[in-house]
Order: structure tokens, then sequence, then C-alpha cells
């Protein structure tokens, strides 16, 4: 499976040079052998960055009083990781089992709605916003959601966080 990677990485790649990397590298069920695919091996973070529902509600069920805002070695909750990817019905999930900050911010300062924002996941956005995720908060760059929605060229996303009354003005 190794060589069905899009990059090759060295011994010498770092976490974060990877977190740096889109995870769209997932080839989906059918690259892997599925009876040989065992979900107890897979944590929070993984099961939200692929896009495993089943398993993220069966870690939440089974651990009452899991800390969903734990930040995994690269500084990323497993909210954020379904925010970058685009997995509405984790994130529905997530804020759903309570405890989830989404206002948590990675190393690089993105949080969950900027990571939304940059990939153009609507869907993500419109859930974190009715839920109360701050518009206006700024990263380490001092970019807004807005602003990362704008760079990345997703027009309808940047139009509906201007209706969301995100402060053009910010960007």
């Amino acid at each position: 499976m190794a060589s069905e990677l899009s990059y090759e990485t060295s011994d010498d790649t770092s976490e974060n040079e990877l977190l740096e990397r889109s995870l769209s590298v997932w080839r989906g069920w059918s690259a892997i052998e599925l009876e040989d695919f065992t979900p107890i091996a897979l944590d929070i973070h993984t099961a939200c960055s692929i896009g495993h529902y089943d398993w993220v509600r069966t870690i939440i069920r089974r651990n009452e009083g899991i800390d969903l805002d734990r930040k995994n070695f690269g500084g990323w909750t497993p909210l954020m990781y379904a925010c970058y990817i685009g997995h509405d019905n984790i994130v529905s999930l997530l804020i759903n089992a309570g405890g989830c900050n989404m206002n948590t911010k990675n190393p690089r300062g993105l949080t969950p709605l900027m990571l939304a924002a940059s990939c153009g996941n609507e869907s993500v956005a419109r859930l974190l916003i009715r839920r109360g995720a701050n518009v206006e908060l700024l990263d380490k760059s001092g970019w807004t959601a807005l602003f990362h929605a704008t760079y990345a060229g997703h027009q309808n996303f940047v139009a509906f966080l201007l209706e969301a009354e995100a402060n053009k003005d910010a960007v």
C-alpha cells in the first residue's frame, strides 16, 4: 500500500511536515483487505479523519467522559480532522456528544471553522456556526475563516460567511 501514496517520505520526515500535506491519501476501503482491518486499532483522531462514523460513535459510547478536545501529537483534535476532510455527520456526532470546543486552535492557530473554510466544506461550517463557532477568530498569521475561504477560492463559502455576518474588513 505504501507504493500507492501520492508522495514519498523518508525516515527523517517529521509529523509536522506530514500535517502540512492533505490527508487525501486515503484510498477508500477497496485499497485494503477488509478482513484484515481491525477497527480496534483506530484511535478517535484517525477514525474522524477517514470518516468511520460507526467507530467514532462506538468510541464515544464506550468511553463515557472521553476528552473530545484532546489534541494528538500534531496538535489536532478529532473535530479538526472531521472539519478539514468534510465529514459533516462526524462533526455533528462530536458536537452532539458534548465537550467539543469548536474554537480550539491547532499549533498554527487554525480552528475547525478555518480548516473547513480552507477546504470549502460549507456544510461543516453551517453546523459549526449554528452551534456557536466564532467566525472572527484569527490564526497565527492574522487570518480569519473568511480569509482562508477567499485565499482558497471557495466563492460559495465566502458568500456563506458574509451572510453569517463575518467581518469583511478583518480580512
